[in-house]
């Protein structure tokens, strides 16, 4: 019996991964205007770009709109690396509790003279979500989303390469940065973890879906891409 989720345009509650799945139309593959390198839409363990990676469950717990993790839980595991000059991520992330951080996706590598990657975390300090990018000394530096509301799906999209950095959510808040020397964000070393820090950080949250992409969107395009992320989101809690 094939796993599918999806039939007459409505969700198929699930329970278990542990069926046969087929990779099935995505608006996170079909309505962003660049080359999808991977969409984790989390109905499933497969990747809807049809390159074949995969999302390994770990302790991530089943739900209608993707994944929720718990501190205890541990997050889950995938076999995608990117390795582009530029890459554009497209993410809907919410934490469920307010006091601690929380790790929504991550592939840094925090070796000292090797550091690369980025992860999108949730900081209590803060009171924001954010982009923490790695300098190749292994130091990292975080960039906050300005407008956060609790209970509230965070979409993002993100584009990042060697010299910039933009982030913009769903309230059209953009956070721009020039990097003073090119630093290595685009081209992983490690495979991005879901609900999870690549050095053991935790989450306490959800993740709705996330597809990385093959270039830069425009400004334009983040707007756009940004509507069909919460048309997902919404399309899953209604």
């Amino acid at each position: 019996m094939n796993g599918l989720r999806i039939l007459c345009n409505k969700v198929i509650p699930l329970d278990s991964w542990d069926h046969d799945f087929v990779v099935v139309k995505s608006p996170l593959v079909d309505d962003i205007p660049l080359p999808c390198l991977a969409s984790f839409d989390l109905f499933n363990p497969l990747d809807n770009s049809g390159h074949g990676w995969k999302v390994t469950k770990g302790g991530g717990v089943i739900k209608n709109y993707g994944l929720d993790f718990t501190r205890q839980g541990g997050g889950a595991s995938t076999d995608f690396i990117a390795s582009k000059d530029a890459i554009s991520v497209l993410c809907a992330v919410k934490p469920n509790s307010f006091d601690a951080f929380s790790t929504f996706l991550d592939c840094r590598q925090m070796t000292e003279g090797s550091g690369s990657g980025f992860c999108v975390d949730f900081s209590p300090n803060d009171k924001a979500v954010r982009v923490q990018v790695v300098y190749p000394s292994g130091t990292g530096v975080s960039y906050r989303s300005p407008t956060f509301v609790e209970n509230e799906w965070n979409i993002l999209c993100i584009t990042l390469s060697a010299e910039s950095l933009r982030m913009e959510n769903q309230h059209g808040d953009v956070v721009p940065n020039e990097f003073t020397s090119p630093i290595n964000i685009t081209h992983w070393v490690r495979p991005l973890i879901i609900g999870q820090g690549v050095s053991g950080g935790t989450c306490d949250g959800s993740v709705g879906f996330v597809a990385v992409y093959d270039g830069f969107l425009t400004p334009a395009q983040r707007k756009a891409a940004i509507r069909t992320g919460i048309e997902v989101i919404n399309s899953r809690e209604g």
